[in-house]
């Protein structure tokens, strides 16, 4: 199962931007998702259409399950 984290920020404007980071560790601890996001926020790494990351809107895991059906027999 795929696992993607998901790092929801706030910009200049007030608009939420969504950074995704593949395949995931599925040991994650919030205290160290926050922590990378508040490093992200202070050392400014990243900036959008809406200006510079100034908050934090939330974190999470999103989950993927793909099974192929092989219909060319």
């Amino acid at each position: 199962m795929a696992a993607t984290l998901e790092l929801v920020f706030v910009n200049e404007v007030g608009s939420k931007v969504t950074l995704r980071v593949p395949d995931c560790r599925e040991d994650l601890q919030p205290n160290e998702v926050k922590t990378v996001m508040q490093n992200i926020i202070a050392k400014n790494i990243f900036n959008s259409t809406g200006g510079d990351l100034i908050g934090l809107a939330g974190a999470r895991v999103v989950t993927r399950d793909v099974s192929e059906i092989n219909v060319l027999v």
